[in-house]
């Protein structure tokens, strides 16, 4: 098969190598293909094809300085494009971009003429201030070309493409990112949740501003664009060293006039910032651009912003590597809390990097396998123009009915999960964080990521649930340790918005949490039957009967498609590995598989014992942590999966675990398993060949099961059928049901968006889901009095703001005044009585706290203490009077 890539860029040349390194690659033929009059780009293909292949050229459809004009050029390309394929009998097109000038005409040259493949080469998924007419940019459009096929990177891609507007059908297939999906280093970044620290406080820090060519692509104007680079370097030479990169197709005059900047480095626009060369930066700084997956390997802090004029915005990604900031003053903000702290603050909220992105080692084996098997699609058939009426009626009676129930039916399109952190740390966002990234690819729903630790007041974050339909609390963690968990849900549920709760806790759970926070957890317990509750077991779903829910919902749960998922082997060796995957905490058993690991030694078993998880705090004085056992300590996800290939007998000693994850992936490799009788993996895999349970818990009894499974076959039809149960789309079936939401094939539409004007779109996340500022109150003070003094009100507003937002303010002024009482500075303390009865809070319990401490100021407070007084008995007369105005 002859195959031909059209490229137009060096970025397209490693894409091309990328699929010609694909096993089965060598049956075909490649042709690069360019198209450049001016010489520059060409020269970079030709050096990146040269470094790349050893006997494969690049053909130029133009002559270099070819006199033609911008609409001959244009006009000659898609001729000489056609003249191209005919006479090299190219089967096949892979071309990366179908929005740029040159592709847009390779593609409606060759359109149903030949299989043309659309290949995604970088970030794409950004949202927009303003939508509208002439307001979107081309990233929005991408695919839009009629394609035989598209290749994405993740799920958010997938979506956009399919559900942009209300007739988008193109054939969409999820590979993951060339060069990057399959690279382990990168999966590991994404799923980190640490960072490193930057220099000590207060040293100079060097930063990396990575330009990009606004103007030239009319998404910025000129003045603009100067106007943000020259204050945001001259802010930024305040913190250290300043490097500029522009964008390798930066014109000759933007880069003189960068050279002009003070304090400034200019490096090379034609040099290549590398995850290495990044390693040196303390932090980097850029408006949106694929370059974040550099930073991501290099463990450099990125910080994506987006100006006032820009209308473009990166989406915002939950990760601790990444910020989002939209004006000079908020990013300088950010960046004197590095400087200060030496610790990042990054994004408190939005999606993980795997919404974007998806992981998978064969990635040029799948779109090489969508090249080979690509078909011209079949011409539509012509527009039928009859009347809507004589359409609708031309169905049967019973589709007729059908539809009018469905025209009555509003099914949600948003959907808001809601918890404390979302990570691949702990077993408790996995599911959640795997359901939502198949929910994206097929269905209308627009999902977003709320941490309710970056809350302190309940109507912050119902001011950024406003817009969403249906809630998913993951976990019971948020009712016991946040404050506003209980509250915010019965605000949500007063709002007429469905809120589900997905639980993951066992009764050993719920009793302890329930002695730590007796009064949320008593809050929660009256909670629990107003909510919709989804179980990951049938014994789970019976505890919470016992609590009053009706009708909790099993829907199970699943674990990430992990690209190692090697299967355990069938016999046992002469020393059989028996292993555990949990933290350290007695809840785990730590003391149970410990004394199994003694009992099998004292017996002369030869039988190797190995722990994989982090050491917590939750080990009592008693338990024995055996030398017997191999203490491995956190692994990542990959070496987990490698580590259950290399054992025998996956060994669950958990007292109490609903559905333990670890389990599901055990299954998947095949590997015998035992647990206790208690865990609510017994009810999927009892009876099942390869897996025994233990019914008392004892280091005898969990011996014995493990004497017998080791004798036991695995029955792999039977754990298949197990599999199954946990696969990622029936879980996801189940979950969709559960919720209410639109599955795949429902004709569900999503929703009408408003004018240009009213500045909301496709895609308008940030507007609509702000994320909170996670920021140090020790440095607001400081950072209002910088914006102050140099002239930025309106950045002084908002950290002042921000200050007040606080509920700690007005307390530490109260504390602040009783302290200069009691010293006898009076002028001082009546000052900053005067500032608590302006600032924020309960005024109720301010005007109180005003009352006590003025007594203490002696005939100067007299007249202080007897207004307060007034003021709290008539705050709360009115609150009482409100509450019995208040309407049944």
């Amino acid at each position: 098969m002859r195959i031909a890539v059209f490229v137009e860029n060096r970025n397209g040349v490693s894409l091309a190598s990328e699929i010609m390194r694909a096993s089965g690659a060598e049956a075909h033929s490649f042709h690069l293909v360019t198209a450049d009059r001016d010489g520059h780009v060409a020269e970079w293909i030709e050096e990146e094809a040269k470094a790349r292949f050893d006997a494969l050229a690049v053909r130029n459809l133009f002559v270099v300085d070819e006199a033609l004009s911008d609409a001959e050029f244009l006009e000659a390309l898609g001729h000489r494009m056609r003249t191209f394929v005919e006479q090299q009998h190219i089967d096949r097109l892979v071309y990366f971009n179908d929005q740029s000038q040159r592709g847009r005409r390779v593609a409606g040259a060759l359109g149903r003429t030949l299989p043309l493949i659309l290949v995604q080469d970088g970030h794409l998924d950004f949202h927009f201030k303003k939508t509208g007419t002439g307001l979107r940019d081309q990233n929005w459009y991408y695919g839009s070309s009629n394609p035989t096929a598209v290749c994405v990177w993740g799920p958010a891609t997938a979506h956009h493409l399919m559900f942009r507007t209300a007739d988008a059908n193109p054939p969409v297939h999820i590979t993951g990112a060339l060069g990057h999906s399959d690279d382990p280093l990168l999966l590991r970044a994404a799923r980190s949740t640490t960072h490193r620290h930057a220099k000590e406080s207060g040293a100079p820090l060097r930063i990396v501003v990575l330009d990009q060519p606004l103007s030239n692509q009319n998404k910025l104007s000129r003045s603009d664009h100067r106007e943000q680079l020259t204050q945001l370097c001259a802010d930024l030479a305040e913190f250290g060293e300043v490097e500029i990169k522009p964008h390798p197709s930066t014109l000759r005059v933007h880069l003189d006039w960068l050279r002009t900047l003070p304090d400034v480095t200019v490096l090379d626009e034609k040099a290549l910032l590398d995850a290495e060369a990044l390693d040196g930066y303390d932090l980097a700084v850029t408006f949106f651009s694929t370059t974040y997956l550099q930073t991501l390997r290099a463990g450099t802090p990125l910080i994506l912003f987006s100006p006032p004029p820009l209308n473009i915005v990166f989406p915002t990604i939950n990760h601790p590597l990444l910020r989002n900031v939209g004006t000079v003053g908020e990013l300088v903000d950010v960046v004197a809390d590095l400087q200060r702290s030496g610790k990042f603050a990054a994004n408190v909220h939005g999606e993980p990097v795997e919404h974007f992105i998806s992981f998978h080692d064969d990635v040029p084996e799948q779109v090489l396998h969508i090249v080979e098997t690509a078909a011209v699609p079949a011409e539509p058939p012509a527009p039928r123009w009859a009347a809507t009426e004589d359409a609708h009626n031309s169905l049967p009676r019973a589709a007729r009915a059908l539809h009018a129930v469905q025209r009555r039916m509003e099914r949600p399109r948003s959907l808001a999960v809601l918890g404390l952190g979302f990570s691949y740390v702990t077993g408790v966002a996995i599911p959640v964080l795997t359901y939502t990234q198949a929910l994206l690819a097929q269905s209308p729903v627009d999902v977003r990521y709320f941490d309710l630790g970056a809350y302190t007041r309940a109507e912050d974050i119902m001011a950024d649930l406003e817009a969403v339909e249906v809630v998913l609390v993951n976990s019971l963690a948020p009712f016991w340790r946040s404050p506003l968990a209980n509250e915010l849900v019965l605000a949500l549920q007063d709002t007429g918005k469905t809120v589900a709760l997905y639980a993951h806790e066992t009764e050993y759970v719920m009793n302890f949490e329930g002695e730590q926070h007796a009064l949320r957890h008593q809050e929660m317990l009256a909670l629990l039957p107003k909510l919709k509750v989804l179980c990951v077991s049938t014994a789970q779903a019976d505890m919470f009967r016992q609590h009053g829910v009706t009708d909790p919902v099993v829907v199970y749960n699943t674990v990430p498609q992990d690209t190692h998922r090697a299967r355990a082997r069938r016999t046992p060796g002469e020393r059989p590995r028996i292993v555990m995957v949990g933290s350290m905490q007695d809840r785990k058993g730590l003391d149970l598989f410990s004394r199994v690991a003694e009992l099998a030694s004292t017996q002369g078993l030869p039988w190797r014992f190995a722990w994989i998880g982090h050491k917590t705090w939750r080990i009592g004085p008693s338990t024995l942590l055996s030398d017997r056992v191999e203490w491995m300590g956190a692994l990542s996800r990959d070496r987990v999966r490698e580590e259950l290939a290399a054992s025998d007998v996956f060994f669950l000693s958990s007292v109490d675990d609903p559905m333990p994850l670890s389990v599901v992936e055990a299954v998947q490799q095949r590997l015998r398993t035992v647990t206790y009788h208690r865990v609510g993996s017994r009810e999927v895999l009892e009876g099942v060949p390869g897996y025994r349970s233990f019914a008392e818990y004892t280091p005898e009894a969990a011996l014995e099961a493990l004497r017998g499974v080791l004798d036991e076959e695995v029955s792999e039809a039977e754990y298949q059928d197990v599999e199954d149960l946990f696969d990622i789309p029936a879980f996801t079936t189940r979950m969709t049901a559960a919720l209410g939401l639109p599955g795949p094939g429902e004709n569900v539409q999503p929703a009408v968006h408003g004018a240009a004007e009213e500045g909301e779109g496709a895609g308008a996340g940030p507007t609509s889901f702000s994320a909170v500022l996670a920021r140090r109150g020790s440095f607001l003070a400081e950072d209002f009095a910088r914006h102050f003094k140099a002239g930025k009100h309106d950045d002084a507003l908002r950290v002042g703001t921000e200050i007040l937002r606080r509920r700690q303010p007005v307390d530490v002024i109260i504390g602040m005044a009783e302290i200069r009482a009691r010293r006898g500075q009076i002028r001082e303390a009546c000052q900053l009585l005067s500032a608590a009865a302006i600032a924020g809070g309960d005024r109720g319990r301010v005007w109180t706290e005003v009352a006590r401490v003025a007594d203490l100021l002696g005939a100067r407070g007299r007249s202080i203490r007897q207004l307060a007084r007034k003021e709290a008995v008539r705050i709360q007369l009115g609150k009482r009077s409100a509450r019995l105005l208040k309407p049944e």
